[in-house]
């Protein structure tokens, strides 16, 4: 056994002796729930295999459906959805997959937490058909940070009433889910909700109680409004993990992107049950390079080539491939999503017609979510945009578009934000009476996004909130460019652009270019 290998064994071996040391046995069975009564008895069919978990270990039903699990104090046991089956949801659509022992309920904190309970006797899940996993549709939020019932009516508009359409097979906000106010958990958990899919929500550090000190009930409010902070699912193929990676320091607001050791011995346990063919998926709030120790949650999953991360926390958008050189140990590099935000730059800005504000992100990305598509080991990722046209990928802007002394743009360049575009997206133009051309990748703020906020900075009185300043304008990952040749003559013509990409991206739009008689 390598070193490293012993050290690792060391580390969960020790915190299996010190769980059942603070802990006592939990026993139950995991059973489809045929006359759908919520109770184990005559005619449910017990079920084998069946992982639940203590957040720590990973133990699995036997042929009886029935587990035992260590309980540790103030501790949580869930079930991991199995591929096939579901568990019932409440009101608000959040699985009724796990049970926390709080017989002194949580702590007093500024915002409420777990109430009083107590296990007695035999804890039971049971489970529901849930047929037809082979094709899955997920829709992922970016930060919904509301901060008050204004910018929950905009979630409710641009967010549940468009995702309603487009029937999902569940939901996953990434976190940051309100900005700072707990109390406003309720409201959005009611309109989200109305999609009418499952929805998993994850833990961002604007959902934190600051004033826990300790390191246990950061997450106290969050968990009592939507359950565990890290916990796991399977659809068909796909195992899905989310986690808790907002590690506070405590008595204060700063934060480390950090996995706990309980999250690391959990997904290292629960690894150990994902077939090595199936595709793995994490959900998070900080993206994956900013976590301190990355490294040892890649090791724990070296074994698996299909891994996706999803992220948000950033409020910018952009994809990034981990490969050897970033410390990801297979020569298959592990893909990752940062999805921007649906509240976009913080719900400010501009409000249109029906007083939902522009709020663009800081790259040029107009506010929206994302649906992800899988087909058995198809991936597509699609981005929507809130509020408009569900084919709208990109924003065309030309000299024509960019007039006046603080133009951002210079004035024989066409510029073309693509929303969903990486390193693999082929963006080529035509202009009007020319031939298909080849657009150039370039790294820079989006001059769109600059002139706009310069614009605003000269409108704005002294004090008011904006986005970002100047001197502050994200790179966006996102941006093409092209020259304009100088033989065009003087008139208007058509531009098309069109772009594809190996994540499912395939758009096309149009805009006028003028040449102006010089």
């Amino acid at each position: 056994m390598h070193l490293k290998d012993f050290v690792f064994v060391t580390i969960f071996t020790l915190y299996w002796v010190w769980g059942l040391t603070q802990s006592t046995v939990q026993s139950g069975y995991v059973f489809y729930d045929i006359n759908e009564n919520g109770v184990y008895d005559t005619g449910d069919k017990p079920l084998s295999g069946i992982s639940i978990s203590n957040g720590l270990d990973v133990v699995q039903s036997d042929e009886e459906g029935a587990y035992k699990i260590s309980m540790r104090e103030n501790g949580v046991i869930f079930i991991i959805k199995p591929s096939g089956y579901r568990s019932s949801v409440n009101k608000e659509n959040i699985a009724s997959f796990y049970a926390f022992l709080k017989p002194e309920g949580s702590p007093k904190l500024q915002y409420p937490g777990i109430a009083k309970f107590t296990i007695s006797g035999s804890l039971n899940f049971p489970l529901y058909r849930n047929n037809d996993e082979k094709k899955i549709k997920v829709a992922i939020l970016g930060d919904t940070q509301v901060e008050n019932m204004e910018h929950i009516a905009h979630v409710a508009k641009l967010v549940a009433e468009q995702i309603i359409h487009e029937e999902a097979d569940f939901v996953v906000p990434l976190g940051d889910l309100v900005f700072d106010d707990l109390n406003l958990f309720d409201p959005l958990k009611q309109v989200l909700s109305k999609i009418g899919s499952p929805v998993y929500y994850v833990y961002g550090n604007h959902d934190r109680n600051y004033d826990a000190m300790d390191l246990q009930y950061r997450d106290e409010t969050f968990k009592a409004n939507f359950g565990p902070s890290y916990y796991a699912f399977n659809y068909g193929n796909n195992s899905f993990i989310v986690m808790n990676d907002v590690f506070p320091e405590n008595g204060t607001r700063r934060f480390l992107a950090k996995i706990d050791a309980d999250q690391l011995a959990f997904i290292a346990n629960l690894v150990q049950t994902i077939p090595e063919e199936n595709s793995i998926h994490l959900f998070m709030h900080i993206p994956l390079e900013e976590i301190s120790n990355r490294e040892a949650l890649f090791e724990i999953l070296k074994n698996h080539s299909q891994v996706y991360a999803y992220a948000g926390h950033t409020h910018t958008q952009y994809f990034k491939d981990f490969g050897r050189t970033e410390g990801w140990l297979r020569d298959e590099p592990l893909s990752e999503l940062v999805a921007g935000a649906v509240c976009g730059a913080w719900w400010l800005g501009d409000k249109d017609l029906y007083g939902v504000p522009s709020a663009m992100m800081g790259d040029g990305t107009p506010k929206g979510y994302w649906i992800l598509d899988i087909d058995e080991n198809r991936r597509q990722l699609t981005y929507k945009v809130s509020g408009s046209a569900t084919n709208t990928q990109m924003h065309i802007w030309t000299p024509h578009d960019s007039t006046g002394s603080d133009s951002e743009l210079e004035d024989n360049i066409i510029m073309v934000n693509i929303f969903a575009g990486d390193e693999s997206t082929r963006v080529k133009l035509k202009i009007e009476g020319q031939e298909w051309v080849s657009m150039a990748k370039t790294f820079q703020p989006d001059p769109f996004y600059m002139q706009m906020i310069k614009r605003k900075e000269k409108q704005e009185v002294s004090g008011s909130k904006m986005p970002y300043y100047h001197d502050k304008f994200p790179i966006s990952q996102h941006v093409w460019r092209f020259e304009i040749p100088y033989m065009l003559t003087y008139g208007k013509y058509k531009l098309t652009v069109q772009a594809k990409n190996d994540k499912g991206l395939e758009a096309e739009s149009n805009a006028l270019l003028t040449i102006n008689d010089n």
